[in-house]
């Protein structure tokens, strides 16, 4: 058996399929020949994050298609359903790149050989133990593996989720408990007995109907007009669910009415901290762009504006509108001011927002700006100063 030169190959040598999903800055499936090329060093990982892609393999015995469902990618149709029995399996990666934010070489290739020794084992194996049991080893494989990593709980259920959604596989036993709460029927103040998972199960399934009624209502119907009623700790649950979808614009919306009328009243608390969080991810995929904008430039002007947590949540979760003429230069001058108290963060953030493909011209160019403030200008000269 030659070594390894790819997962793919590694799948089709043990007749399963596979499908890879982004679990870094976000969650959300992967084209196949991205994948590919990536892996083949092609391209570079698009949403690095902390100069590694973190990836989510799922895999599982396809006796109908083998590899005609990856090859054709078919996997874009998302009414097919799964009517197979075999169990499906999760491998947890964490590749560094390089500094183009490519696969790092050396990385890949130890890798490929750890796969190939679990080929090697698992095929030797093969008449010895049942199809169950010799795939159960497989997930089991990236334990000891130093590419290997356990998601955070949250990442986990948003996960879960996603992919039982995609998969046309049912939703939680939380799910409906989840909906009847959103629709106001038990109370908004009583919901310290649902599980995070039914959050989770709910923005997955935006565009499903509320089963606990007779009316055509929507989970993103029941979103909205909850919203400005939830207490923050389930407000709190929903949005880190909500920053892993496409949100519509009425969904913004009501994000920001309730987040501008909790800034009105000016309270320096920890309260209105967490508030601007938990909006910040909740409209991190907003459709409606012009009105993330005015959510953004309304934080960065507010008195939580300097917060390194508030920072690194829009660096970490809305890179893509960071470059928008009207966010950066506040968001630097911000940045700047805010280490004064936090040495390093400055650098911290735009390491990691300079490592996704793109930024880098973008964050140079606003440094060059006449406009830039003295504070900014000291600060970007310490900066290049240390790398």
């Amino acid at each position: 058996m030659q070594e390894m030169s790819s997962l793919n190959q590694f799948f089709s040598e043990i007749a399963c399929q596979f499908q890879c999903y982004n679990i870094g800055r976000r969650i959300h499936l992967v084209d196949p020949q991205t994948f590919i090329a990536f892996e083949n060093t092609d391209t570079p990982w698009k949403t690095p994050f902390l100069q590694h892609a973190w990836l989510a393999l799922t895999f599982w015995k396809d006796k109908r298609w083998k590899d005609k469902r990856w090859k054709d990618k078919s996997w874009k149709d998302k009414s097919w359903k799964d009517n197979s029995n075999d169990q499906h399996h999760v491998w947890f990666l964490k590749l560094p790149l390089d500094e183009q934010a490519k696969l790092n070489l050396a990385a890949r290739d130890d890798f490929l050989r750890r796969l190939f020794a679990v080929l090697q084992d698992y095929l030797t194996n093969s008449q010895d133990n049942n199809p169950a049991d010799k795939l159960h080893s497989l997930e089991n494989a990236m334990q000891d593996n130093p590419y290997g990593f356990q998601p955070k709980p949250e990442q986990l259920a948003n996960f879960h989720a996603i992919v039982h959604k995609q998969l046309s596989l049912p939703a939680s036993s939380y799910y409906a408990d989840t909906q009847n709460y959103l629709a106001g029927n038990n109370d908004f103040q009583h919901w310290q007995a649902l599980g995070f998972q039914g959050f989770a199960d709910i923005a997955a399934r935006l565009d499903e109907t509320d089963q606990n009624t007779q009316t055509r209502t929507t989970n993103e119907q029941l979103i909205n007009e909850a919203i400005s009623q939830l207490p923050m700790e389930p407000y709190q649950v929903l949005g880190t669910c909500l920053e892993n979808h496409r949100v519509s614009p009425q969904t913004t919306e009501a994000i920001y009415k309730r987040l501008i009328s909790e800034l009105e009243r000016n309270d320096h608390t920890a309260a209105l901290k967490q508030l601007c969080i938990t909006s910040i991810r909740a409209s991190s995929q907003a459709s409606d762009q012009q009105l993330q904008v005015q959510l953004l430039s309304a934080i960065l002007k507010s008195v939580v504006k300097t917060d390194i947590e508030v920072l690194a949540v829009i660096s970490g979760r809305c890179w893509q509108l960071i470059s928008h003429a009207q966010i950066l230069s506040v968001f630097l001058e911000v940045l700047a001011v805010a280490n004064i108290q936090h040495q390093g963060a400055f650098k911290a953030i735009l390491s990691d927002l300079m490592f996704i493909p793109g930024m880098r011209d973008t964050i140079l160019q606003a440094f060059r700006s006449p406009n830039r403030s003295e504070l900014l200008a000291q600060t970007i000269g310490d900066f290049f100063k240390t790398i």
